[in-house]
C-alpha cells in the first residue's frame, strides 16, 4: 500500500510533509508509512480518502482498478429544491411604525453596600476577631476592645 500512496503523491506532486499537513496527521506518521516502518492505520486511510475523494479506495487498499475514480461520481447532483423560488409568493413590504416607548423613570438613591452590610451584621452578630495575612507569611490578629 505504501507504493500506491507514493504513486498518488507523485501524481499530485506532493511531498510527505505536504501530504501530512493536508490530511491532518503528523509528518513522521507519513514518513514511517512510506518507508515501510509502519502500516497505515484506518484513521490515516480514512483521512486520505476524505481529503482526496478522487482516490479509488479499492485501488488504494487492494491494488485493484485505477488510481483515480472515474468522473461519474463527481458529477453534480441536481438540487432538490430548484423550483423553490418559483413557488414562493412575493412578499409585500410594509413600513413598520415606530413605537413610542419610554423607559420608566427609576429613582436612583446612592447605595453604600458596605454601610448596609455593617448595619445588617451589627444588629445580629458580634465580631469575634479579624485576622490580616501578609505576603511575608506573617499575620496579625485583632480582637474587639473590651
Amino acid at each position: 500500500m505504501n507504493s500506491r500512496i507514493k504513486n498518488f503523491m507523485d501524481h499530485k506532486g506532493l511531498s510527505s510533509s505536504e501530504l501530512a499537513d493536508t490530511i491532518g496527521v503528523q509528518r513522521s506518521n507519513v514518513t514511517h508509512v512510506l518507508h515501510g516502518r509502519n502500516k497505515p492505520s484506518f484513521q490515516f486511510i480514512s483521512k486520505l480518502l476524505e481529503t482526496y475523494p478522487e482516490i479509488n479506495a479499492k485501488w488504494l487498499i487492494m491494488g485493484n482498478g485505477t488510481m483515480l475514480e472515474d468522473g461519474s461520481k463527481d458529477q453534480v447532483q441536481p438540487i432538490l429544491f430548484e423550483q423553490q423560488q418559483e413557488l414562493q409568493a412575493p412578499v409585500e413590504k410594509e413600513r413598520i411604525k415606530p413605537l413610542d416607548i419610554s423607559a420608566p423613570t427609576v429613582e436612583e438613591k446612592p447605595v453604600n453596600p458596605l454601610a448596609e452590610a455593617v448595619r445588617e451584621t451589627s444588629s445580629e452578630k458580634q465580631v469575634e476577631r479579624i485576622v490580616v495575612f501578609y505576603t511575608d507569611q506573617t499575620f496579625r490578629e485583632y480582637g474587639p476592645s473590651k
